[in-house]
C-alpha cells in the first residue's frame, strides 16, 4: 500500500529566549493510504505540537528545527507558505483540540461550511448548498442545522460540525487532535463509530491523536506510543494490546481498569515527565522505569529494535546488552 506521509527525523519545539524546549524530538513515522494511526502519551509529551508541525501551523516561538515531512510526494517543510495553505484543508485537513470552540460564534454552520469550501475551489451557489447538506448527512447532524448558529447546538452536534467541515473537500488525510477530549463517554463513542464508518465509505487516512489509549486499542489500526516528545513503541493496535514492550506503554495499559475479571487497585506511574528543556541522555523514562538497567538505560538512546514483525520499540529490555 502506498506511503501517505512520511515524517522522518522530525525535530520541533519553542525557542524562548532563555532556552528551547524541544517537544518533539526525532520522531519518525509512516502513515499509507486508507490507515488509522493512533498516537497516544499522557499531557505534555508533544503529541500536539506534532500535529501542528506536519500540518504547517506551528506558530512562533514554536518552529521545526529539523527533519523531513513528506506528504503525497510533497516536501512539506521547504514548502512555500502560500501554497502549503493551498492544499492544507484540500488534500489533507486538522480537526483542533477542543475543536467545538473552532467555530465562529457569530457565523451561521452554513456559512462557514461555505468559507472552508470556497477558499479553495470554484463552486456554483446550488451545489455549495447540496455538498453542506450532504456534509452534515456524513456526520448525522439534521440539514435544518445549516442555519443555526454554533450555540443552537450541543457539543456533539458542533464536534459532528467540525468534523463534516474537515472533510468538507475529500482530503486524502485528516489529522485529529484529541477532538472528543471535552464529551461524555457516550457521544465519544458515537462519534468515533461515525469517524469510524466514514474512513470506510470515502478511504481517506487518519492520524488519531491522544491521551486515551483504551480508546485507540479500539479504532486504531496501528498505535505510536509517545513520551518526553519521542515514539517509544509502535505496533499493530492488536498486539500492542496483547503484549505491550516498552515500560512506559506497559503502565498506561495498566493504568485503566478492565471491564470483566476481579476488581484490582489501579496503580499510577510514579515520578514526572524530564523537562523537554535540557538535554536528555538515554531512555527518557529511566527515572521512572522499575525496569531500568544503570549505567545501560541512562546511555545513549537506541535506535528502534524490531521485536517482531512491524512492533518496534526503543528500549535497552530488547537489546543485546539488556539480556533480551
Amino acid at each position: 500500500m502506498k506511503c501517505l506521509l512520511s515524517v522522518k527525523n522530525l525535530n520541533a519545539g519553542y525557542l524562548t529566549e532563555t532556552k528551547l524546549v524541544r517537544a518533539v524530538r526525532d520522531v519518525s513515522f509512516d502513515i499509507k493510504e486508507n490507515e488509522f494511526l493512533g498516537i497516544a502519551g499522557e499531557s505534555g509529551c508533544g503529541k500536539s505540537t506534532l500535529a501542528f508541525a506536519v500540518a504547517g501551523l506551528l506558530e512562533h516561538p514554536g518552529k521545526i528545527i529539523s527533519g523531513d515531512i513528506n506528504f503525497d510526494g510533497k516536501d512539506l517543510i521547504n514548502m512555500n507558505p502560500e501554497k502549503h495553505r493551498k492544499i492544507r484543508w484540500k488534500d489533507f485537513s486538522i480537526v483542533f483540540q477542543a475543536s467545538m470552540n473552532v467555530l465562529n460564534p457569530v457565523m451561521k454552520i452554513r456559512h462557514q461550511i461555505y468559507d472552508a469550501i470556497t477558499t479553495h475551489i470554484n463552486i456554483s451557489k446550488k451545489e455549495l448548498g447540496k455538498r453542506a447538506e450532504e456534509l452534515l448527512d456524513f456526520v448525522n447532524v439534521l440539514p435544518e442545522y445549516l442555519d443555526a448558529y454554533p450555540h443552537q447546538l450541543s457539543g456533539g452536534m458542533k464536534q459532528r460540525v467540525v468534523i463534516a467541515i474537515a472533510l468538507a473537500l475529500n482530503p486524502k488525510l485528516i489529522i485529529m487532535d484529541e477532538p472528543t477530549t471535552a464529551l461524555d463517554v457516550v457521544v465519544q463513542r458515537s462519534i468515533l463509530q461515525e469517524i469510524d464508518e466514514l474512513k470506510k465509505e470515502h478511504g481517506f487516512s487518519i492520524m488519531y491523536i491522544t491521551h486515551d489509549l483504551s480508546l485507540l486499542v479500539e479504532i486504531s489500526e496501528t498505535i505510536a506510543i509517545m513520551y518526553a516528545g519521542q515514539i517509544v513503541e509502535k505496533a499493530p493496535s492488536k498486539k500492542l494490546y496483547a503484549n505491550p514492550l516498552h515500560p512506559y506503554t506497559n503502565a498506561l495499559m495498566t493504568a485503566f481498569p478492565p471491564l470483566t475479571g476481579k476488581r484490582e487497585r489501579l496503580e499510577g506511574i510514579k515520578g514526572y515527565p524530564p523537562e523537554l528543556s535540557r538535554v536528555i541522555h538515554g531512555c527518557a523514562f529511566y527515572e521512572r522505569c522499575p525496569k531500568r538497567i544503570k549505567d545501560l538505560c541512562n546511555k545513549d538512546p537506541l535506535p528502534f529494535i524490531e521485536v517482531e514483525k512491524g512492533h518496534i520499540v526503543a528500549c535497552q529490555l530488547y537489546s543485546k546488552e539488556g539480556g533480551k
